[in-house]
């Protein structure tokens, strides 16, 4: 079975990535122009938090969340 991946731009830094979101069983792995850069996970209260990888600001993470969420909106 494959796992989604969802695709979009971030800006991150000074420049704009092409950032891939894999669902993994309680993860998303986070891949910027496919490179793996982090996990993230959607904790009990709603909010996003990095569990691994390369520390991304907490404004990165909560973008990244909210473009996984808005995939299923």
């Amino acid at each position: 079975m494959v796992n989604p991946i969802i695709g979009f731009g971030i800006v991150y830094g000074e420049e704009i990535i092409y950032c891939e979101a894999s669902m993994a069983e309680r993860s998303y792995e986070i891949y910027f122009n496919g490179k793996w850069m982090a996990s993230v996970e959607h904790t009990e209260y709603l909010n996003w938090i990095q569990a691994s990888g390369v520390i991304l600001p907490q404004s990165i993470i909560d973008e990244i969340g909210q473009k996984i969420e808005s995939h299923y909106n």
